[in-house]
């Protein structure tokens, strides 16, 4: 072992609030040479106009029940302390304060705060959540073993960054990136993956952090292929920010799920909306992006993330959850009259497991309740598909009003889902769909027109009686959020939806 040289005696051990501190006194130079060992049983001060040299491994220590092991540097002069380790080692908390940089950090305590930002090269994290307050853990090198966990912090549910994490990066470095991060008791890990496969370009580094969610899900309204989401998880939201948006690459992302609660396999996946948001109807499918198959990791409560491949930006990222598992991701439902007789639909599915076929159902505007048109049996070997299907129906529809189209979607075992509906007017114009959603709904449910005429329709809640117990504007393809109503059935009733004197009306059931 080496020993540790002094360069200038002005070293001092001092007494204060019953703890022992290295005092590094102003003017001072204090050297740990490689391969020396420094054990400090109490905190590390480094005054204003002092220096550090640490090629060796300095580790703090509380010194007694009660006492503190915190480094407290007042230096305004940023430098690198050397190519040495610290490690922070108590079973209380540790305070961090410096404006100078780390080579390598090593976290196996109670708990680190941070005071300012705290930057070096290597972060190796053993036990102990690090709360950065408002600040943030730095990491200086753009290599994937930058930020490591110890064999016995497995995916950092030991010890994760409780705030803030800024990682450098580099198109080049690395194909996975890690960012440990959590709330004040659980780690929720973010896992960039597949980097390599075509690499992000312009950024040179990236800002993460987990919190609360903003906001509610009040006028959340949004499907993927033809799958809508009710809801997104209460547990919390993952930020990611880059200094310079991406114009080229692509990356897989996962979001490890410690806490989650009320995930069902293959019902639930990655959204997102801007940083600053807390609105629900900014929620959307990351653009280009897809989902892994169907019952793989990924889509599984049992893998322990949830994960969706060829990202190409950055923002707020939520986990989006339907109200029932997905057997059969189904895209857009087309309808459309091919001529005064006859009604097309088209649909797609991009996989499919344990798929029997799809119910075609129908109701006019004059009808109470939907009734079979027909059924289009699976396209699927066995009814298992991961590749793209394509389906069609004709229906005998020579109704001059307004027919309404869904799909029944019914497995293997007999379990169903449906569609959202689409209509069709009697007279050729273009197809207009209404999702009303979630239906039933515990009495908070959104509206949304995709394909109406006009800019602006008045939606009304009727009750069973016919009174009119709401009226709104509905402005564009917007969604309108529906809250207050009690438990009962409904129905909501758009006037003019296809043009003069055309009424589109469906039920809504509100359960207790």
């Amino acid at each position: 072992m080496r020993q540790i040289i002094i360069t200038l005696f002005l070293l001092a051990a001092m007494d204060s609030m019953a703890q022992e501190v290295v005092r590094v006194q102003k003017g001072a130079k204090f050297t740990v040479e490689n391969g020396a060992l420094l054990t400090i049983a109490g905190g590390m001060a480094l005054e204003k106009g002092s220096g550090l040299t640490n090629n060796g491994k300095i580790t703090l220590l509380r010194n007694a029940v009660g006492g503190q092991a915190d480094w407290i540097d007042s230096s305004d002069m940023s430098y690198s302390y050397g190519s040495g380790v610290v490690v922070f080692n108590s079973s209380g908390d540790q305070k961090l304060l410096s404006v100078d940089s780390f080579h390598r950090i090593e976290v196996d305590a109670g708990s680190i705060h941070l005071a300012t930002d705290i930057a070096a090269d290597q972060w190796y994290l053993i036990n102990g959540r690090i709360s950065t307050g408002r600040f943030k853990g730095v990491v200086l090198s753009s290599s994937d073993t930058a930020v490591a966990a110890d064999n016995s912090n497995t995916n950092f549910t030991k010890s994760w960054f409780d705030g803030g994490l800024r990682r450098r990066f580099s198109s080049n470095s690395a194909n996975t990136f890690f960012f440990p991060l959590g709330d004040p008791n659980l780690s929720h890990l973010l896992v960039m993956d597949g980097l390599k496969t075509a690499p992000l370009n312009n950024i040179s580094y990236l800002d993460a952090s987990f919190g609360p969610k903003p906001g509610t899900d009040a006028g959340l309204i949004l499907q993927e292929n033809g799958t809508p989401y009710t809801m997104i998880n209460d547990a919390g939201v993952w930020y990611v920010t880059p200094d310079k948006e991406p114009t080229a690459g692509s990356y897989d992302l996962l979001l490890y799920l410690d806490g989650f609660t009320g995930l069902v396999d293959n019902s639930f996946t990655i959204l997102r909306r801007p940083d600053s948001s807390k609105t629900a109807s900014d929620w959307e499918v990351p653009e280009k992006s897809a989902l892994p198959a169907a019952g793989t990791p990924g889509r599984t409560v049992a893998g322990g993330y949830a994960k969706r491949n060829s990202m190409s930006s950055f923002s707020q990222y939520g986990i989006g959850m339907t109200s029932t598992p997905l057997p059969v991701t189904l895209t857009d439902l087309k309808a459309y009259r091919i001529d005064p007789a006859k009604v097309g639909l088209e649909w797609q599915t991009l996989t499919e497991v344990n798929n029997r076929g799809f119910n075609v159902e129908k109701r006019q505007d004059n009808d109470t309740s939907f009734s079979s048109s027909g059924f289009v049996p699976s396209a699927a070997p066995g009814g298992n598909s991961s590749v793209v299907l394509f389906y069609t129906y004709t229906d005998a529809n020579a109704y001059h009003g307004v027919t309404y189209y869904r799909l029944k979607q019914t497995d293997l075992d007999g379990h169903y889902t449906y569609t959202l509906v689409k209509a069709v007017s009697g007279d050729g114009a273009a197809g207009v769909s209404v999702l009303l959603y979630p239906n039933p709904s515990q009495g908070q449910f959104s509206i949304r027109m995709d394909g109406a005429a006009g800019t602006q329709h008045y939606v009304r809640i009727v009750d069973e009686k016919g009174a009119i117990l709401k009226s709104m504007l509905l402005m564009g393809n917007e969604a309108l959020p529906v809250t207050g109503l009690r438990p009962g059935t409904y129905v909501v009733q758009i006037p003019d939806a296809f043009g003069p004197g055309k009424l589109f009306a469906e039920k809504i059931v509100v359960l207790k």
